[in-house]
């Protein structure tokens, strides 16, 4: 007889991974339900069983009511009832068509194309109307100037008309409001000036609760500050700018919970922007060195973490130049293959759309319009020679392009990517780089919303 071979089979450790076959399909399905529709999809290409999963109707009314994925597209509240009649491929058609967005001529297109809208009317009337916004996610809107509350700064919300919040600052100048996505809170960020002429202004972060209305101070500014504008408050970090005493832009980076700042110096003052995004600042700014073409720089925000200085005061001394921000990425602009941009010739604007498909990701649009170069002035002889034969000396026509990036969320490796790249007109220096999915419009005592899909 040959030997006897004794199989034992331990217990699994408590600890030890359950195979992902052995998980059940009701778990699986809650799962993907927590998910952004980018992983859904991709997981419906791992085998049949998943993709079977994956085209569960359940599944999408829960992709398509989730208000993250509503928040970053602006849309009006879902009727449920309505969405429930419709099958899978019905509710992924909605998506698609959601995502895609407006068509180019939105907002003036045909009457039809609008869904029902939304209308805020003030029966005691208004005083003059110093600013008015759609905040982010566009579920409210912020009115500086209104009289009908007693409040100087008031927040309604689009859908049922409500004042949620307000505050009486007579000195309120500049505000920006952060809308925490898919959540019923904001933070306000507000600039008072000082008391006296050019003391510079006084900063402070209020969080709001929109259930309750209710809201308290988390951060103020200990000291008076030089500002040129505010410009965004994203979670727990904010960004303005200061006054330029010279030919050059300085932006404040604050983290408003640590109380610590960094300066952030990216150039000069007609052609440098920066957009503070969740775990990004995003800039445009002309390179130090020929041929002085326009840079597009990313900097994860985690990589200033050597930089940040204790917010006692603002000081200037340890500002950060191109050549020593952390940048994280970068692109040199150009269009096919030609640089776009030199030192102060060139108009550039960045326009940023969250994804709604895949958690943290962003579009990047940059419009880079460039001005003609200057020729010299030729010579009378020359003048004269051009004059006998017929001729003018051509004229070097301006160039715009409109470049389309792809922006991971951050942490992810080769986070960038360019989309496309594609001529432009000079229309786009004024017109929206991305239509709007939602409208605010202004007549008399009243502000109607207009939403698209």
């Amino acid at each position: 007889m040959g030997p006897k071979v004794i199989a034992f089979f331990l217990p699994r450790p408590p600890n030890y991974p359950m195979p992902f076959v052995d998980v059940g399909d009701d778990i699986l399905l809650d799962i993907l339900a927590l998910c952004d529709v980018y992983t859904v999809i991709a997981v419906s290409a791992i085998d049949k069983r998943l993709h079977a999963l994956t085209q569960t109707k359940q599944l999408w009314l829960s992709l398509i009511q989730d208000s993250t994925f509503r928040h970053v597209l602006e849309l009006r509240p879902p009727n449920n009832l309505e969405l429930q009649l419709h099958s899978t491929r019905e509710l992924v058609d909605l998506i698609k068509r959601a995502v895609i967005g407006p068509p180019p001529w939105w907002p003036g297109g045909p009457s039809s194309s609008r869904t029902p809208s939304y209308t805020i009317a003030f029966n005691t009337g208004l005083e003059i109307i110093h600013d008015y916004r759609l905040l982010p996610g566009a579920r409210y809107m912020a009115l500086r100037g209104a009289s009908a509350v007693g409040k100087d700064l008031v927040m309604y919300e689009v859908w049922t008309g409500r004042c949620v919040w307000g505050i009486a600052k007579r000195t309120l100048t500049r505000f920006a409001i952060d809308v925490v996505p898919g959540g019923t809170t904001a933070r306000v960020l507000l600039a008072l000036p000082t008391a006296y002429v050019g003391g510079g202004y006084h900063l402070y972060v209020e969080e709001v609760d929109f259930i309750t209305g209710t809201s308290s101070e988390v951060f103020r500014l200990g000291f008076a500050t030089r500002l040129k504008s505010l410009i965004a408050i994203v979670g727990e970090f904010l960004l303005y700018s200061l006054p330029s005493s010279d030919a050059e832009e300085k932006q404040v980076l604050v983290n408003w919970r640590k109380s610590t700042y960094v300066v952030l110096n990216y150039g000069t003052e007609t052609n440098s922007s920066a957009i503070l995004i969740p775990g990004y600042i995003v800039a445009s700014h002309p390179d130090t060195s020929p041929p002085y073409q326009q840079l597009f720089t990313v900097t994860e925000l985690d990589a200033f973490a050597p930089h940040w200085q204790p917010l006692t005061t603002i000081s200037l001394s340890g500002q950060l130049f191109p050549s020593t921000i952390p940048i994280t990425t970068q692109e040199r602009l150009e269009y096919k293959g030609r640089p776009l941009g030199e030192f102060m010739r060139t108009h550039v604007r960045l326009s940023i759309t969250p994804s709604a498909v895949y958690r943290g990701a962003s579009t990047v649009m940059v419009y880079v319009n460039e001005f003609p170069k200057p020729r010299p002035t030729p010579t009378l002889t020359a003048q004269m020679g051009a004059f006998f034969r017929g001729r003018r000396q051509p004229e070097e026509s301006a160039r715009a392009a409109l470049l389309t990036y792809w922006l991971k969320p951050p942490g992810q490796a080769c986070g960038l990517r360019l989309v496309s790249a594609q001529l432009a007109t000079p229309s786009f220096n004024t017109s929206p780089l991305t239509p709007p999915r939602a409208v605010l419009e202004h007549s008399g005592s009243s502000f109607t919303v207009s939403y698209y899909q």
